[in-house]
C-alpha cells in the first residue's frame, strides 16, 4: 500500500514538471496574432492565399469562335453563356444567310446550302460531356433564354428525368423476354442531340456529346463548298457500324457485308427466287466492276438457271438488258474497232437470252417491256445517235454516221400492233413510245420503207403527232426525194392542224424540207 502511494506521488511530480515546460510554449504561440513575415512563414500553404495555387477548371481552356460578318449582339452572348456557363465546347457558328443578306469575307463565295437559311440564320454547334451534362444545359439555356431574351425556346431531343427513368423501366422489362439485337440502341441514347430555337434572331443551338456528333457530321451538312473539304470524313478502315440502320431497334445484325468478291451462292436452296436474287446480285457488281465480274460470268449462270428448270420472270429480265446498255465493257473492250462490231458484240448478249432460255412474260409486262426491247436492238446509247430532243436543241445539226440495227424491230412493231389495245390509253401511250423509238432508229439507219411503214399506222389509229416528230427527222436525215415523198403525202396533215404552237415550233424544219424539195 505504501509503495502505490508513492509511484503515485513520482507520477504527478512528473507531469507537473512537463506542464511547466509546455506552457511557456503554448502561451508564447497563442498570445500573438501579428502578421509579421516569421508570423506568415508559421501559416501551413493551404492558410496562405499567395502560395495557394490558383483553380484550373475546363471552362477557362473553352476556345470562343469567331464571330460572323454583321452579327447580332444576341449571337456573342449565347455563344459566351453556353461556353464559360454551361461548359459547351467546341464551338462553330454557321452563318446560314443568303448573300443579299450578309456580306461574305470573299465576294466569289457563294452559300452552297440550299434551303438552309430558309430554317435559320445562324447555327451554334457544340459538345458536351455526357447526356446528363445537355440534360443540364439544356435546362439553363431555357432559363436564360425566357428571362434574359424574354423569349419561350423551342427545345427537341430531350428526354426529361421522369420520362427517362419510365423509359428505361420498360428497357428492362422488355429486355427479359427480348432478342439480344433488340437491346443495342446504335449509339443513339436519350439527350445525346439536342436542338433549341432560341426565337431570337433566327438563332438555332446544337448541343451534342462527342460520339453523335461524329457520326452526323452536322459540320459538312452546313459549311460552305469552300469548307466542305475540312469536314469530309475519310474512313479508310472498314467500320461495322452502319450508320444507315443508326437507331433502328430491332436490326438483323446477321446481314454479309458487302464484298467485292463473288457472292456466295446456294445451290442446294433450289427455288426461283434464289436463282433470280443471286442473277440480279451478279448484274449489280458487273455495273460496279465489269473486269471481276464480265458478262460472260452472267451468262455462265443463266446456264444453271436454265439447266435447273426455271424461267427468268420480267424484273431480272429487264435488269438483264438495262445492264447490257449501261455496261462499259464494250467500250473498253480493245477487240471492238468500230460501232458496228460494238453493236454485233452488245446484241450477241441480248438475243442470247431471247433465244435459249424460257421467259415467263404476261401480256402486260410484254407490253412494257418492248420499249427496252427496242432500244436494246439498236445504237441508240451510241453518242453520236440522234435523238429528236437533240435535233430540237441543236442548231444546225448534220447527220454523220449511219448507224445499223437489228432485223427484229419489224417483228417487234408487228407484235406491239397486235398487243396493244388503243382503246386503252395506257397501252396507247405505249405505242406511241414505241413509234418514235422506231422512228429514231430507222431514220439513223435511213431506213426509210419501215419509217414510212411506222408513219402510216400510226395515221390509221389517229395518231397525227407522230408526223409532227417525223418532220424533223425527214428535214435532216433525209435527201431529195424522201423530202418531196413526205411534203406530199404526209405534210398537209400538219398543215391542216390547228395547234399553232406546234407549226411556230417546227418551222425551221419546214423550211428545210422545202429548201431540199426544191433543190434551193
Amino acid at each position: 500500500m505504501l509503495s502505490r502511494s508513492v509511484n503515485c506521488v513520482r507520477v504527478v511530480r512528473s507531469l507537473s514538471v512537463g506542464l511547466k515546460t509546455v506552457l511557456p510554449l503554448v502561451r508564447s504561440s497563442s498570445s500573438h496574432f501579428s502578421t509579421t513575415p516569421s508570423s506568415l512563414n508559421d501559416t501551413p500553404w493551404y492558410l496562405n492565399p499567395n502560395e495557394s495555387p490558383a483553380i484550373s477548371s475546363p471552362l477557362n481552356t473553352i476556345e470562343i469562335p469567331e464571330m460572323p460578318p454583321n452579327y447580332p449582339l444576341t449571337l456573342e452572348n449565347l455563344t459566351h453563356f453556353l461556353a464559360n456557363d454551361l461548359g459547351i465546347y467546341d464551338l462553330l457558328i454557321f452563318d446560314m444567310r443568303s448573300n443579299s443578306n450578309s456580306i461574305s469575307n470573299s465576294e466569289n463565295i457563294s452559300s452552297e446550302i440550299e434551303g438552309a437559311h430558309d430554317i435559320a440564320d445562324f447555327m451554334i454547334l457544340g459538345t458536351g460531356k455526357s447526356s446528363k451534362h445537355l440534360l443540364k444545359a439544356s435546362s439553363e439555356l431555357q432559363f436564360y433564354i425566357k428571362h434574359n431574351l424574354h423569349k419561350l425556346p423551342l427545345t427537341e431531343g430531350i428526354l426529361k428525368t421522369g420520362k427517362l427513368a419510365k423509359y428505361h423501366r420498360k428497357l428492362n422489362k422488355k429486355g427479359k423476354t427480348a432478342p439480344n439485337y433488340s437491346k443495342q440502341t446504335y449509339g443513339v441514347t436519350p439527350n445525346t442531340w439536342v436542338m433549341t430555337d432560341t426565337k431570337t434572331d433566327g438563332i438555332i443551338i446544337h448541343m451534342l456529346t462527342h460520339d453523335r456528333r461524329n457520326d452526323l457530321n452536322l459540320e459538312y451538312l452546313w459549311s460552305n463548298k469552300l469548307d466542305k473539304s475540312k469536314y469530309l470524313k475519310k474512313n479508310n478502315s472498314f467500320n461495322n457500324d452502319d450508320n444507315i440502320f443508326r437507331g433502328i431497334r430491332y436490326f438483323h445484325t446477321s446481314s454479309r457485308n458487302y464484298s467485292d468478291t463473288t457472292p456466295t451462292f446456294n445451290q442446294f436452296d433450289l427455288t426461283s427466287d434464289n436463282y433470280n436474287n443471286h442473277f440480279r446480285k451478279l448484274l449489280k457488281l458487273h455495273l460496279v466492276d465489269h473486269e471481276n465480274f464480265p458478262l460472260s460470268h452472267i451468262s455462265e449462270f443463266l446456264d444453271k438457271i436454265y439447266k435447273a428448270g426455271f424461267t427468268l420472270n420480267y424484273q431480272s429480265l429487264s435488269s438483264y438488258f438495262e445492264t447490257i446498255l449501261q455496261s462499259t465493257e464494250f467500250h473498253q473492250n480493245i477487240n471492238i474497232k468500230n460501232n458496228t462490231d460494238n453493236f454485233k458484240y452488245q446484241n450477241k448478249f441480248l438475243l442470247h437470252i431471247l433465244e435459249n432460255y424460257r421467259i415467263n412474260l404476261t401480256k402486260d409486262e410484254i407490253i412494257n417491256f418492248l420499249p427496252l426491247l427496242i432500244i436494246s436492238c439498236s445504237n441508240f446509247t451510241n453518242n453520236s445517235f440522234l435523238t429528236l430532243n437533240k435535233i430540237l436543241n441543236t442548231f444546225n445539226i448534220q447527220q454523220e454516221n449511219l448507224f445499223t440495227h437489228s432485223n427484229l424491230l419489224n417483228s417487234l412493231d408487228n407484235l406491239s400492233n397486235q398487243l396493244c389495245n388503243f382503246k386503252l390509253n395506257d397501252e396507247r401511250l405505249i405505242k406511241h413510245k414505241i413509234d418514235l423509238l422506231l422512228l429514231t432508229i430507222y431514220a439513223n439507219r435511213n431506213n426509210w420503207i419501215h419509217f414510212f411503214k411506222v408513219l402510216d399506222n400510226a395515221i390509221n389509229r389517229n395518231d397525227l403527232s407522230i408526223i409532227n416528230a417525223a418532220l424533223p427527222f425527214i428535214s435532216i436525215c433525209g435527201d431529195g426525194v424522201i423530202c418531196s415523198k413526205f411534203e406530199n403525202d404526209y405534210y398537209p396533215l400538219i398543215e391542216n392542224s390547228s395547234n399553232i404552237e406546234i407549226k411556230e415550233s417546227l418551222q425551221r424544219f419546214s423550211e428545210l424540207l422545202y429548201e431540199k424539195t426544191h433543190n434551193i
